[in-house]
């Protein structure tokens, strides 16, 4: 019996009690202080009294009754919530397991940030990918210019967006991270760049899409002849030298023609496009890990039965499981088309109507992203997209909202 339970008995029993005294004080010539009782004529009220009592004390087995049930339900519903959760943070488990990555099909000589050329598996496969879009970003930098990128009706979009409003967002870094991570998740092969551009199409101007994509798709993953050209592309200057490089190293593969007195005839020539891509593409990795991370937190969210703490302990369990580079690529992948149902457009179930939008913005509702450390991830400052989650290195307790 727990203690609720024993409260509410102890309370019905002084209720019971009482009511019993009042009766008996409200009899008409019934004395309750005079030790002198007449037998005869109490007898009724006894009879009256132990009618009354046995009818509420059978109210009250019944009652009692329901409460054991009740608990017991209660009991059944928290060991099937557990025993599902924790079969998927098995499955988790051995989602991460599965993952693996060949890094000495990498030539990154050149890039501090493949230091190792080994296979990488399970957890580290994140280093991986958060490192391509690193390099992704550096490599795009050029490019971003607010006035080249955005079609009209999607930057409008963005600006009305309330995530967006609400956190004052630099929409220039959005569209950085969108784009990159999009890149390094699909990667630019031929069924690749057909996703990459389907999806672009609807937010940026057909020649950014086309520049950024053309170009990133010159650079290979381990033929070192064609690396060195590389090198002299993206290492052009400007914006303007760089596409105008890019663009004769296209007509070349059409019309295996080249100028011999360009300076850059060299680099154009014989750079054809038998490589194997250095953007090779994580969706096969991702896609799954991404949607069943997702449905786990969903899953605990939408428990009525149990209050916020309760799940908050629950999928502070699952974070656990994550590494900080797994915390911070997810970081990214709910800030692209892919993962945006995180929180930037918040996946919303009309069917739990006491619940407010914040109670579906399961990024800062659950601290997902707590033990990413530092202030910013190489000029992300992820703290501004996400000021309410309570940072491991911040040791604050900021007011948020009164989840359900």
């Amino acid at each position: 019996m727990n203690n609720k339970t024993i409260t509410n008995l102890f309370i019905f029993i002084s209720l019971a009690i009482t009511g019993v005294f009042l009766i008996k004080m409200a009899i008409e010539g019934f004395n309750f202080w005079n030790s002198g009782i007449e037998y005869a004529e109490t007898g009724q009220i006894g009879d009256f009294i132990g009618g009354v009592v046995g009818t509420v004390i059978s109210a009250a087995g019944f009652y009692f009754l329901y409460l054991t049930f009740n608990d017991q339900r209660k009991s059944f519903e928290k060991e099937r919530l557990e025993s599902k959760f924790f079969d998927l943070i098995k499955l988790h488990r051995e989602n991460v397991a599965e993952l693996s990555f060949d890094g000495t099909k990498l030539s990154e000589d050149d890039d501090s940030l493949f230091i190792e050329k080994r296979v990488y598996s399970g957890k580290s496969v994140f280093k991986v990918i958060f490192n391509q879009f690193i390099i992704c970003k550096n490599e795009l930098n050029p490019f971003m210019r607010r006035k080249k990128m955005f079609l009209p009706e999607y930057e409008n979009k963005l600006l009305q967006n309330s995530f967006v409003k609400k956190h004052k967002l630099d929409i220039i870094m959005l569209a950085k991270i969108d784009i990159c991570y999009s890149i390094v998740f699909y990667g630019l092969s031929s069924e690749g760049l057909l996703i990459l551009r389907n999806i672009f199409s609807e937010k940026y101007k057909e020649k950014f899409v086309d520049d950024i994509l053309r170009f990133l798709s010159l650079k290979p993953a381990n033929d070192n002849d064609i690396l060195k050209k590389w090198m002299v592309v993206s290492n052009r200057n400007t914006r303007g030298t760089r596409n105008e490089l890019v663009e004769q190293i296209y007509n070349w593969r059409k019309t295996k023609k080249v100028d011999d007195e360009d300076e850059f005839a060299e680099t154009i020539t014989d750079y054809h496009n038998r490589y194997t891509k250095y953007y090779g593409g994580h969706q096969f990795r991702l896609g799954h890990y991404y949607r069943h991370l997702f449905q786990t937190v969903k899953y605990v969210n939408k428990q009525q039965n149990i209050d916020y703490e309760t799940k908050y302990d629950y999928v502070k369990v699952l974070r656990a499981q994550l590494s900080t580079y797994e915390q911070a690529v997810l970081f990214l992948n709910s800030l692209s088309k892919m993962g945006s149902v995180w929180e930037l457009d918040a996946e919303i179930d009309k069917n739990l109507n006491e619940y407010q939008k914040e109670d579906f913005e399961l990024i800062t509702k659950y601290n997902l992203i707590k033990n990413v450390p530092g202030e910013s991830i190489y000029g992300i400052h992820f703290k501004k997209f996400y000021p309410l989650i309570e940072y491991e290195s911040d040791n604050l307790q900021k007011e948020r909202f009164k989840y359900k």
